[in-house]
C-alpha cells in the first residue's frame, strides 16, 4: 500500500467527482427516458379512448 504522502489527493478527488458525475448523468438519462415513455403511453391511450368515444357517438 502506498504511503499517504505519495497519494495525489487532487487527482483522486477529481477522478471520484468525474465518476460520480457520469453515474448521475446515467441516472438522469434513465429517468428522462422513463418519463418520456410514460408520457407517450398516457397520450396514446387518451387518444385511443377518444377515438372509441367518437365511434360510439356515430351510432354504428
Amino acid at each position: 500500500m502506498p504511503n499517504l504522502s505519495e497519494i495525489d489527493l487532487g487527482s483522486a478527488l477529481l477522478s471520484t467527482v468525474i465518476l460520480v458525475g457520469f453515474i448521475a448523468t446515467a441516472f438522469a438519462f434513465v429517468k428522462l427516458t422513463i418519463i418520456g415513455i410514460n408520457y407517450v403511453k398516457a397520450n396514446y391511450l387518451k387518444q385511443k379512448e377518444e377515438h372509441k368515444e367518437e365511434k360510439k357517438l356515430k351510432g354504428f
